[in-house]
């Protein structure tokens, strides 16, 4: 590998661990500056001027139409912002997306994917170590918090070097998604990949998220060709349901007390309380139908819902929902496009594929990269509308 070569992975590294690292304790409704948006800030113009000065000296196109719908996401955002509750918030977020963006696309569009999924392999890894030396060395950091009545609670769940143990499960998974795919390629070699998909994967068990468990699961079957191992994984998973299932039909309840996080019947139920969730945001939204809330002040209007379900939720907990929320209906319609595309034009990319059903699933009971400023979540959308070939 040449110096260039060498010099943008060390870029692309400290692009990720500026865009993704949360450095201290979450005090939720502080008012002070939080110093991580200035790294953010550092990594996101960085990597917006160095697309430009690419882009600028050899030209840009969109590649493809899932793209434009991506591109035509973000214009719609900026042309929102004026309706935005806080619209410098808004731009900030929408500022992050188009850093992502116009970085991952510049990789690409300069190195190619083979050289885009070797720096997300090698920057993702060093994301897992520092997730591990937090969740062991800094425990308040690298693991869930919660706070009730103004005490500071730490759960054995693992969120690393994010803000929540389930952005550390959906990182994982995608991060496995990405290895998988690359060590298929032969870009990784076969001790790294070892390696790193064992940690990610104890990672991903660590953080007690079983949505993006179920999301790779499922999304990784779609890396393959129908072979014996993707027949047999299906067979076992049919196998796995009607035992469930049976188990459920005999002891409803206590099949329920096992398969909640805490014992509680009622969670399961409420698929963790969504089902209040839901209907709040979708009447809250009925209110500013054209306009939405703004994109990224989820956090700050949602309170107004702890009088209707009893607490604050950090998002609303499905993708197209969230954009109702926060862009109106146009961002309803432009995200519904974007997932529903996947749909109807077919991908010669398997990973590609196996993003699209990532988020999908995701999707329906996360927020995705719509939750605030972009982060991990935003990378598979990316990859998947650049993925695709004219």
């Amino acid at each position: 590998m040449n110096r260039v070569r060498l010099f943008n992975l060390f870029l692309f590294s400290m692009f990720i661990i500026f865009s993704l690292f949360v450095f201290r304790i979450r005090e939720y409704g502080s008012d002070s500056v939080d110093f991580q948006i200035v790294l953010r800030l550092m990594a996101w113009g960085g990597g917006i001027l160095i697309a430009f000065i690419y882009f600028y000296k050899f030209g840009f196109r969109v590649s493809n139409n899932h793209e434009l719908l991506f591109v035509a996401f973000i214009l719609l955002a900026i042309l929102m912002l004026p309706f935005s509750m806080l619209p410098f918030r808004s731009f900030v977020v929408v500022l992050s997306y188009a850093a992502f963006y116009f970085y991952f696309k510049y990789v690409k569009s300069r190195f190619g994917d083979d050289f885009l999924l070797y720096s997300i392999s090698l920057s993702f890894f060093i994301v897992v170590c520092f997730s591990y030396f937090y969740y062991l060395a800094l425990p308040d950091l690298g693991r869930h918090i919660y706070w009730l009545n103004d005490v500071l609670f730490v759960s054995p769940r693992m969120s690393g070097v994010f803000s929540t143990s389930n952005a550390m499960g959906g990182f994982c998974a995608v991060y496995c998604l990405f290895l998988l795919h690359a060590f298929n390629k032969k870009i990784i070699s076969k001790s790294f990949f070892i390696i790193a998909f064992g940690l990610s994967l104890i990672a991903l068990l660590l953080s007690d998220s079983k949505t993006a468990f179920i999301s790779f699961v499922f999304s990784s079957l779609f890396l393959y060709r129908r072979n014996k191992f993707i027949l047999f994984a299906i067979l076992s998973g049919v196998i796995l349901t009607s035992l469930l299932i049976i188990y459920a039909t005999f002891d409803f309840y206590g099949f329920l007390e096992h398969v909640s996080r805490h014992g509680d019947p009622e969670e399961v139920l409420t698929f963790t309380g969504r089902t209040y969730i839901w209907p709040a945001v979708f009447d809250m939204a009925l209110e500013r139908p054209f306009t939405g809330y703004g994109i990224g002040v989820t956090s700050l209007a949602l309170p107004t819902l702890e009088d209707i379900i009893g607490y604050t939720p950090a998002h609303a907990h499905n993708l197209i929902l969230q954009a109702f929320f926060s862009l109106g209906l146009g961002g309803m319609l432009c995200i519904t496009a974007i997932l529903g595309y996947n749909l109807v034009v077919k991908c010669k990319n398997r990973l590609g594929n196996s993003m699209a059903v990532y988020i999908v699933i995701t999707s329906l009971f996360e927020a995705s990269f719509l939750s605030g400023v972009a982060g991990y979540s935003i990378i598979p959308v990316i990859y998947m509308v650049l993925s695709k070939e004219k």
